[in-house]
Protein backbone atom coordinates (compact mmCIF):
# COMPACT_ATOMS: atom_id res chain seq x y z
CA UNK A 1 0.00 0.00 0.00
CA UNK A 2 1.40 3.29 -0.95
CA UNK A 3 1.79 6.07 1.85
CA UNK A 4 1.02 9.31 1.32
CA UNK A 5 1.30 12.81 3.10
CA UNK A 6 -1.49 15.52 3.43
CA UNK A 7 -2.34 19.21 4.59
CA UNK A 8 -2.57 18.92 8.62
CA UNK A 9 -4.71 22.50 9.29
CA UNK A 10 -5.94 22.71 12.80
CA UNK A 11 -10.03 21.88 12.65
CA UNK A 12 -12.15 24.89 11.95
CA UNK A 13 -15.11 25.27 14.33
CA UNK A 14 -18.22 25.88 12.35
CA UNK A 15 -20.88 27.63 14.37
CA UNK A 16 -23.83 29.03 12.75
CA UNK A 17 -27.25 29.66 13.45
CA UNK A 18 -28.34 28.00 10.14
CA UNK A 19 -30.10 25.10 10.92
CA UNK A 20 -30.64 22.04 8.66
CA UNK A 21 -34.13 20.48 8.55
CA UNK A 22 -33.58 16.33 8.54
CA UNK A 23 -35.61 14.65 5.94
CA UNK A 24 -36.25 10.78 6.56
CA UNK A 25 -33.49 8.56 5.28
CA UNK A 26 -33.30 10.53 1.64
CA UNK A 27 -31.15 13.41 0.87
CA UNK A 28 -31.87 16.76 2.26
CA UNK A 29 -33.94 18.46 0.50
CA UNK A 30 -34.59 21.73 2.13
CA UNK A 31 -33.24 23.52 4.87
CA UNK A 32 -34.27 26.05 7.36
CA UNK A 33 -33.06 28.93 9.15
CA UNK A 34 -33.70 29.83 13.05
CA UNK A 35 -32.51 33.18 14.92
CA UNK A 36 -30.99 32.41 18.44
CA UNK A 37 -32.26 34.53 21.03
CA UNK A 38 -30.33 37.28 22.13
CA UNK A 39 -31.11 37.32 25.81
CA UNK A 40 -27.56 36.95 27.79
CA UNK A 41 -26.37 33.48 28.07
CA UNK A 42 -26.27 31.33 31.12
CA UNK A 43 -22.63 31.34 32.56
CA UNK A 44 -21.51 28.03 31.37
CA UNK A 45 -19.48 25.56 33.88
CA UNK A 46 -15.91 24.25 33.32
CA UNK A 47 -15.73 20.82 32.41
CA UNK A 48 -13.33 20.53 35.16
CA UNK A 49 -16.31 20.99 37.36
CA UNK A 50 -18.52 19.07 35.34
CA UNK A 51 -15.97 16.26 35.26
CA UNK A 52 -16.26 16.33 39.30
CA UNK A 53 -19.73 16.42 39.52
CA UNK A 54 -19.64 13.27 37.03
CA UNK A 55 -17.01 11.77 39.61
CA UNK A 56 -19.72 12.49 42.81
CA UNK A 57 -22.57 10.81 41.06
CA UNK A 58 -21.05 7.55 40.46
CA UNK A 59 -19.46 7.64 43.79
CA UNK A 60 -22.76 8.33 45.38
CA UNK A 61 -24.36 5.52 42.85
CA UNK A 62 -26.67 7.94 41.63
CA UNK A 63 -29.28 7.88 38.72
CA UNK A 64 -27.33 10.14 36.75
CA UNK A 65 -26.85 14.01 36.20
CA UNK A 66 -29.58 16.05 34.02
CA UNK A 67 -30.97 19.15 33.26
CA UNK A 68 -30.09 21.50 30.31
CA UNK A 69 -26.97 22.12 29.21
CA UNK A 70 -27.48 24.94 28.22
CA UNK A 71 -28.26 26.85 31.00
CA UNK A 72 -25.63 25.20 33.66
CA UNK A 73 -27.44 24.12 36.58
CA UNK A 74 -27.63 20.36 36.90
CA UNK A 75 -29.71 18.24 38.99
CA UNK A 76 -27.94 15.12 40.66
CA UNK A 77 -30.52 12.67 41.24
CA UNK A 78 -30.07 9.81 43.82
CA UNK A 79 -32.02 6.60 43.87
CA UNK A 80 -34.97 5.89 46.28
CA UNK A 81 -33.84 4.53 49.11
CA UNK A 82 -31.25 6.76 49.53
CA UNK A 83 -30.82 8.17 53.16
CA UNK A 84 -30.89 12.03 54.50
CA UNK A 85 -27.46 11.39 55.32
CA UNK A 86 -25.92 10.59 52.45
CA UNK A 87 -27.61 13.24 50.62
CA UNK A 88 -25.91 15.69 53.08
CA UNK A 89 -22.58 13.69 52.12
CA UNK A 90 -23.08 14.24 48.42
CA UNK A 91 -24.05 17.76 48.39
CA UNK A 92 -20.32 18.50 50.80
CA UNK A 93 -18.86 16.77 47.59
CA UNK A 94 -20.19 19.21 44.91
CA UNK A 95 -17.64 21.33 43.18
CA UNK A 96 -17.52 24.20 44.19
CA UNK A 97 -19.08 27.32 42.26
CA UNK A 98 -21.25 24.94 40.77
CA UNK A 99 -25.07 25.21 41.46
CA UNK A 100 -26.30 21.91 41.43
CA UNK A 101 -30.20 20.35 43.52
CA UNK A 102 -29.38 16.83 44.63
CA UNK A 103 -32.42 14.79 44.99
CA UNK A 104 -33.97 11.90 45.73
CA UNK A 105 -35.64 9.65 43.28
CA UNK A 106 -38.74 7.90 43.85
CA UNK A 107 -37.38 4.49 41.57
CA UNK A 108 -34.46 2.63 42.36
CA UNK A 109 -31.57 1.96 39.75
CA UNK A 110 -33.33 -1.77 40.01
CA UNK A 111 -36.26 -0.61 39.01
CA UNK A 112 -35.20 1.55 35.94
CA UNK A 113 -33.02 -1.22 34.84
CA UNK A 114 -36.64 -3.78 34.48
CA UNK A 115 -38.29 -1.81 32.91
CA UNK A 116 -34.95 -1.20 30.23
CA UNK A 117 -35.03 -5.07 30.02
CA UNK A 118 -38.53 -5.07 29.52
CA UNK A 119 -38.88 -2.64 26.66
CA UNK A 120 -35.73 -4.24 24.95
CA UNK A 121 -36.56 -7.50 25.08
CA UNK A 122 -40.25 -6.74 22.96
CA UNK A 123 -42.27 -7.99 25.75
CA UNK A 124 -44.07 -5.11 26.53
CA UNK A 125 -46.76 -5.36 23.75
CA UNK A 126 -47.85 -8.15 21.33
CA UNK A 127 -46.76 -5.93 18.46
CA UNK A 128 -44.10 -4.29 20.19
CA UNK A 129 -41.37 -5.31 17.71
CA UNK A 130 -43.41 -3.36 14.89
CA UNK A 131 -42.58 -0.34 16.58
CA UNK A 132 -39.77 2.46 16.63
CA UNK A 133 -38.94 3.42 20.72
CA UNK A 134 -36.90 5.08 22.43
CA UNK A 135 -36.74 5.02 26.15
CA UNK A 136 -33.92 6.71 29.25
CA UNK A 137 -34.91 7.50 32.61
CA UNK A 138 -35.35 11.37 32.79
CA UNK A 139 -33.88 12.83 36.27
CA UNK A 140 -35.88 16.50 35.42
CA UNK A 141 -39.13 14.13 35.04
CA UNK A 142 -38.19 11.83 37.71
CA UNK A 143 -39.31 9.23 35.17
CA UNK A 144 -38.90 6.45 32.46
CA UNK A 145 -39.23 8.64 29.32
CA UNK A 146 -40.39 6.47 26.39
CA UNK A 147 -40.25 7.84 22.90
CA UNK A 148 -42.62 5.69 21.32
CA UNK A 149 -42.73 5.71 17.10
CA UNK A 150 -46.38 3.97 16.87
CA UNK A 151 -50.44 4.06 17.79
CA UNK A 152 -51.74 5.95 20.93
CA UNK A 153 -53.38 2.87 21.65
CA UNK A 154 -49.54 1.16 22.52
CA UNK A 155 -48.99 4.06 25.34
CA UNK A 156 -50.98 1.80 27.81
CA UNK A 157 -48.66 -1.39 27.76
CA UNK A 158 -45.41 0.94 28.65
CA UNK A 159 -47.24 2.47 31.11
CA UNK A 160 -48.42 -0.37 33.19
CA UNK A 161 -44.73 -1.17 33.79
CA UNK A 162 -43.91 0.73 35.83
CA UNK A 163 -47.04 3.05 36.95
CA UNK A 164 -46.49 6.70 37.82
CA UNK A 165 -43.22 6.57 36.39
CA UNK A 166 -43.18 5.88 32.76
CA UNK A 167 -43.95 8.67 30.56
CA UNK A 168 -44.94 8.32 26.75
CA UNK A 169 -44.43 10.52 24.53
CA UNK A 170 -44.11 10.47 20.42
CA UNK A 171 -41.31 9.46 18.84
CA UNK A 172 -39.58 9.34 15.43
CA UNK A 173 -36.22 7.83 14.75
CA UNK A 174 -34.25 8.70 11.23
CA UNK A 175 -31.43 6.73 10.30
CA UNK A 176 -29.57 9.24 8.29
CA UNK A 177 -28.15 7.64 5.38
CA UNK A 178 -28.41 9.84 2.62
CA UNK A 179 -15.74 14.82 1.86
CA UNK A 180 -15.71 13.65 -1.28
CA UNK A 181 -12.51 12.89 -3.51
CA UNK A 182 -10.75 10.66 -0.58
CA UNK A 183 -8.25 8.01 -1.60
CA UNK A 184 -5.97 5.08 -0.05
CA UNK A 185 -5.49 4.77 2.65
CA UNK A 186 -8.46 6.07 3.54
CA UNK A 187 -9.84 8.67 6.23
CA UNK A 188 -13.06 8.85 8.89
CA UNK A 189 -15.66 11.48 8.21
CA UNK A 190 -15.33 11.20 4.25
CA UNK A 191 -18.29 10.67 2.23
CA UNK A 192 -19.01 7.12 1.17
CA UNK A 193 -21.61 5.27 -1.15
CA UNK A 194 -22.88 2.02 -2.58
CA UNK A 195 -21.34 1.14 -6.01
CA UNK A 196 -24.03 2.16 -8.41
CA UNK A 197 -25.51 4.80 -5.75
CA UNK A 198 -26.74 8.11 -7.54
CA UNK A 199 -25.91 10.35 -4.80
CA UNK A 200 -22.53 12.68 -4.00
CA UNK A 201 -23.12 10.23 -0.80
CA UNK A 202 -24.97 7.85 1.33
CA UNK A 203 -23.42 7.59 4.45
CA UNK A 204 -20.20 9.11 6.24
CA UNK A 205 -17.29 6.91 6.99
CA UNK A 206 -16.28 7.00 10.90
CA UNK A 207 -12.83 5.84 12.00
CA UNK A 208 -10.53 3.54 11.01
CA UNK A 209 -10.15 0.01 13.88
CA UNK A 210 -7.90 -2.75 13.82
CA UNK A 211 -9.07 -6.53 14.43
CA UNK A 212 -7.42 -7.73 17.04
CA UNK A 213 -6.98 -11.85 16.16
CA UNK A 214 -5.59 -10.82 12.77
CA UNK A 215 -4.37 -7.26 12.60
CA UNK A 216 -6.54 -6.12 9.58
CA UNK A 217 -7.49 -2.58 9.47
CA UNK A 218 -11.62 -1.82 8.78
CA UNK A 219 -13.17 1.68 8.77
CA UNK A 220 -16.65 1.82 10.86
CA UNK A 221 -19.79 3.59 9.59
CA UNK A 222 -23.63 2.77 10.47
CA UNK A 223 -25.35 -0.65 9.74
CA UNK A 224 -27.97 1.26 8.14
CA UNK A 225 -26.59 2.36 5.54
CA UNK A 226 -25.27 -0.47 3.99
CA UNK A 227 -25.77 -4.58 3.69
CA UNK A 228 -23.27 -7.07 4.15
CA UNK A 229 -20.42 -7.61 1.45
CA UNK A 230 -22.11 -4.09 -0.67
CA UNK A 231 -19.03 -2.81 -2.41
CA UNK A 232 -18.47 0.54 -1.33
CA UNK A 233 -17.16 3.70 -2.77
CA UNK A 234 -16.11 7.19 -2.21
CA UNK A 235 -18.14 10.55 -3.14
CA UNK A 236 -16.05 10.25 -6.58
CA UNK A 237 -16.11 6.62 -7.11
CA UNK A 238 -13.19 5.35 -5.30
CA UNK A 239 -13.27 1.63 -4.73
CA UNK A 240 -13.03 1.98 -0.35
CA UNK A 241 -14.13 -1.42 0.17
CA UNK A 242 -16.63 -4.38 0.85
CA UNK A 243 -18.98 -4.78 4.00
CA UNK A 244 -17.63 -7.77 5.59
CA UNK A 245 -19.17 -7.22 9.40
CA UNK A 246 -22.20 -5.87 10.51
CA UNK A 247 -23.63 -5.64 14.31
CA UNK A 248 -27.14 -4.40 13.94
CA UNK A 249 -27.47 -4.57 18.00
CA UNK A 250 -25.54 -1.52 17.63
CA UNK A 251 -26.31 -0.27 13.89
CA UNK A 252 -22.51 -0.65 12.86
CA UNK A 253 -20.48 -2.16 10.22
CA UNK A 254 -17.15 -2.63 8.59
CA UNK A 255 -15.74 -2.60 5.78
CA UNK A 256 -12.66 -4.17 4.47
CA UNK A 257 -10.23 -4.38 1.23
CA UNK A 258 -8.68 -1.37 1.31
CA UNK A 259 -6.10 0.09 3.82
CA UNK A 260 -7.59 2.58 5.92
CA UNK A 261 -5.46 4.52 8.68
CA UNK A 262 -6.03 6.77 11.92
CA UNK A 263 -7.20 9.84 10.80
CA UNK A 264 -10.37 12.51 10.10
CA UNK A 265 -11.86 14.45 7.64
CA UNK A 266 -12.31 18.17 10.21
CA UNK A 267 -13.20 20.73 7.83
CA UNK A 268 -15.99 22.55 8.19
CA UNK A 269 -16.95 23.61 5.13
CA UNK A 270 -17.53 20.95 1.48
CA UNK A 271 -14.39 22.10 -0.27
CA UNK A 272 -11.96 21.97 3.06
CA UNK A 273 -9.16 19.34 3.37
CA UNK A 274 -8.83 20.09 7.01
CA UNK A 275 -7.95 16.78 9.23
CA UNK A 276 -6.78 15.48 12.64
CA UNK A 277 -4.94 12.48 13.86
CA UNK A 278 -6.89 10.02 16.27
CA UNK A 279 -5.11 10.30 19.16
CA UNK A 280 -7.06 8.22 21.34
CA UNK A 281 -10.65 7.28 22.27
CA UNK A 282 -12.40 7.79 25.64
CA UNK A 283 -16.00 6.19 26.95
CA UNK A 284 -16.29 8.70 29.93
CA UNK A 285 -19.81 10.63 28.29
CA UNK A 286 -20.34 12.90 31.66
CA UNK A 287 -23.17 15.39 31.60
CA UNK A 288 -22.21 17.99 29.63
CA UNK A 289 -19.08 17.39 28.14
CA UNK A 290 -18.35 18.91 23.98
CA UNK A 291 -18.24 16.71 21.67
CA UNK A 292 -17.60 17.32 17.72
CA UNK A 293 -19.17 15.37 14.43
CA UNK A 294 -17.81 15.21 11.37
CA UNK A 295 -20.62 14.22 8.53
CA UNK A 296 -20.18 14.17 5.06
CA UNK A 297 -23.69 16.45 4.81
CA UNK A 298 -23.27 19.04 7.53
CA UNK A 299 -19.28 18.94 7.64
CA UNK A 300 -17.14 19.21 10.86
CA UNK A 301 -19.51 20.89 14.15
CA UNK A 302 -18.17 21.17 17.40
CA UNK A 303 -19.34 22.36 21.20
CA UNK A 304 -22.71 19.31 21.55
CA UNK A 305 -22.75 18.82 24.87
CA UNK A 306 -24.04 15.53 26.07
CA UNK A 307 -27.28 15.75 27.86
CA UNK A 308 -27.53 12.07 28.30
CA UNK A 309 -25.34 9.82 28.92
CA UNK A 310 -27.31 6.84 28.20
CA UNK A 311 -30.08 5.88 25.79
CA UNK A 312 -31.79 2.67 24.42
CA UNK A 313 -34.00 2.36 21.11
CA UNK A 314 -35.13 -0.10 19.04
CA UNK A 315 -35.48 0.73 15.24
CA UNK A 316 -36.77 -1.04 11.99
CA UNK A 317 -34.34 -1.21 9.20
CA UNK A 318 -36.64 -3.19 5.76
CA UNK A 319 -38.93 -4.79 7.99
CA UNK A 320 -36.66 -5.98 11.03
CA UNK A 321 -36.31 -5.11 14.09
CA UNK A 322 -33.00 -4.49 16.43
CA UNK A 323 -32.51 -2.72 19.59
CA UNK A 324 -29.27 -1.28 20.97
CA UNK A 325 -28.93 -1.08 24.61
CA UNK A 326 -28.92 2.19 26.38
CA UNK A 327 -25.83 1.58 27.63
CA UNK A 328 -24.49 1.42 24.16
CA UNK A 329 -25.83 4.99 22.91
CA UNK A 330 -25.25 8.74 24.15
CA UNK A 331 -27.32 11.89 22.72
CA UNK A 332 -26.23 15.49 22.71
CA UNK A 333 -27.50 18.25 21.96
CA UNK A 334 -26.94 21.48 19.39
CA UNK A 335 -25.22 23.60 21.96
CA UNK A 336 -22.93 26.54 20.34
CA UNK A 337 -20.73 29.44 21.68
CA UNK A 338 -21.61 29.89 25.26
CA UNK A 339 -24.47 27.40 25.57
CA UNK A 340 -26.31 29.72 22.90
CA UNK A 341 -28.54 26.60 21.44
CA UNK A 342 -27.43 27.65 18.06
CA UNK A 343 -25.24 25.30 17.14
CA UNK A 344 -25.86 23.16 13.94
CA UNK A 345 -27.58 19.85 13.66
CA UNK A 346 -26.53 16.85 11.74
CA UNK A 347 -28.34 15.60 8.43
CA UNK A 348 -29.20 12.47 6.14
CA UNK A 349 -26.37 11.49 5.20
CA UNK A 350 -24.12 11.43 8.17
CA UNK A 351 -24.66 8.65 9.60
CA UNK A 352 -21.41 6.88 10.73
CA UNK A 353 -19.56 9.87 11.22
CA UNK A 354 -16.92 10.45 13.94
CA UNK A 355 -17.76 11.71 16.90
CA UNK A 356 -14.95 13.29 18.62
CA UNK A 357 -13.65 15.73 21.76
CA UNK A 358 -10.57 17.94 20.18
CA UNK A 359 -7.05 16.78 20.99
CA UNK A 360 -5.29 18.20 23.76
CA UNK A 361 -2.55 19.23 20.72
CA UNK A 362 -4.41 20.94 19.06
CA UNK A 363 -4.18 18.79 15.00
CA UNK A 364 -5.52 15.26 17.35
CA UNK A 365 -8.89 14.25 17.97
CA UNK A 366 -9.89 12.10 20.40
CA UNK A 367 -12.87 9.11 19.17
CA UNK A 368 -16.00 9.27 21.65
CA UNK A 369 -18.59 7.23 19.47
CA UNK A 370 -20.36 7.39 15.98
CA UNK A 371 -22.99 9.01 14.71
CA UNK A 372 -26.33 7.23 14.05
CA UNK A 373 -29.78 9.19 13.91
CA UNK A 374 -31.82 11.68 15.79
CA UNK A 375 -34.12 11.66 18.26
CA UNK A 376 -37.02 14.12 17.63
CA UNK A 377 -38.39 16.51 19.86
CA UNK A 378 -37.20 14.65 23.21
CA UNK A 379 -38.00 16.54 26.31
CA UNK A 380 -38.61 20.17 23.85
CA UNK A 381 -35.71 19.56 21.84
CA UNK A 382 -33.87 17.32 18.73
CA UNK A 383 -30.78 15.69 19.80
CA UNK A 384 -28.59 13.76 18.06
CA UNK A 385 -28.04 9.79 18.72
CA UNK A 386 -24.59 8.22 19.04
CA UNK A 387 -22.98 4.97 19.77
CA UNK A 388 -20.02 4.87 22.09
CA UNK A 389 -16.66 3.69 20.87
CA UNK A 390 -16.14 1.06 23.64
CA UNK A 391 -19.13 -0.41 22.94
CA UNK A 392 -18.16 -0.34 18.89
CA UNK A 393 -14.55 -1.67 20.15
CA UNK A 394 -15.64 -4.74 22.46
CA UNK A 395 -18.44 -6.07 19.67
CA UNK A 396 -15.41 -5.95 16.66
CA UNK A 397 -12.78 -7.04 18.76
CA UNK A 398 -10.78 -4.30 17.94
CA UNK A 399 -8.60 -1.36 18.84
CA UNK A 400 -8.53 1.83 17.60
CA UNK A 401 -5.89 3.24 14.85
CA UNK A 402 -4.15 6.26 16.21
CA UNK A 403 -2.62 8.51 13.46
CA UNK A 404 -0.22 6.52 10.72
CA UNK A 405 0.08 3.68 12.64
Amino acid sequence: MRSRTRTKRLTGVLITAAVAVVAPLAIPASSATSTASSAEPARQPSQAQLQQLDRVARSHKALGVFGDPEQGHPILMLPAGTSAAEKAEVKKELPTGLQVTVKISKVTKAEVDKVFKTIKAGKWNKDARKYGVGYTYDGEKDKVVVNLEGPKSAAPSLEVLKPDAIEVQPGRFTPENTRFNDYNPFYGGGAIKKEGSRNSHDCTAGFAIRHKPDGQKRMVTAAHCFYWNDKIMTGDGKYLGNVTSVHQWLDTEAMTGANYTGRIFAGGYKESDSTLWVSDYSNWFYWGRQFCVSGASTYNHCGHPVSYSTYGSCYIWHGATYCVDPADQFLIDRGGNNGCGCGKFTAPGDSGAPVFEPGYRGDDAIIGGMHRGAVWNYHGQDRMLNVRVNSILNSANAEIVKGDS
